[in-house]
């Protein structure tokens, strides 16, 4: 079935304190409806703060896409051809599951990393938590590998969770938080989305017919 969601994402910077640590500083807040319409994600009304943004949405804060459902769907893809290996059992949200490891080749990724007008798909490493009763996925981690020296960013990473959301009187399991992190070379130059899924809606699309009287 076909979804809509609203999309709170709450973006962090690091900012320098005493001792040379670091410490995580509240950019802003970006809401945005996301649409799940026949396996494809749209985004709609973008609001930074409540207010329709002046600029692009990448340049206050990083913003990433996606977590809704398209990097489970190409991680899983027989076309990005991941290795999935180290199965072993587990525990996550109190439900007995599967770990599994997995990793995928560059020239295999479909993921999308930007930044400062630049754009790169990197391999990747990552974790995936499948429930042991259902086989439903639970939880995906992955993190960038080999990130290019000329590109602006080094580490990049990310995470989803899934758990159960009833809609009318039925219950599906989909995304409810999602985290993703990006540094640049230096090191100390972070930044940190935290992302809430709330408001589960079924997605029916308007239609209208008329007829010509003439």
């Amino acid at each position: 079935p076909n979804y809509g969601v609203k999309q709170f994402t709450t973006r962090y910077a690091t900012v320098p304190t005493r001792g040379g640590k670091t410490s995580w500083q509240a950019l802003d807040t970006v809401t945005a409806d996301v649409i799940e319409e026949n396996g494809n994600e749209k985004y709609k009304n973008i609001l930074v703060n409540g207010k329709p943004p002046r600029e692009d949405i990448e340049k206050p804060g990083s913003w990433s896409r996606g977590e809704f459902s398209s990097l489970l769907q190409d991680v899983l893809s027989p076309y990005t051809n991941a290795d999935f290996h180290g199965k072993r059992a587990t525990t996550i949200v109190n439900r007995a599951a599967f770990r599994y490891d997995f990793s995928v080749e560059q020239q295999n990724s479909h993921w999308h990393v930007q930044a400062e007008g630049q754009s790169y798909m990197p391999a990747y490493s990552g974790a995936v938590w499948i429930d042991k009763e259902n086989y439903r996925v639970l939880r995906i981690e992955l993190s960038a590998q080999n990130m290019p020296r000329g590109f602006p960013l080094d580490q990049v990473e990310s995470a989803v969770d899934y758990d159960y959301v009833f809609i009318g009187e039925a219950k599906y399991l989909l995304p409810t938080h999602s985290e993703a992190l990006s540094c640049a070379h230096a090191g100390n130059d972070c930044t940190r989305n935290v992302i809430e899924f709330r408001n589960y809606k079924k997605f029916t699309a308007d239609t209208s017919i008329t007829f010509d009287p003439n």
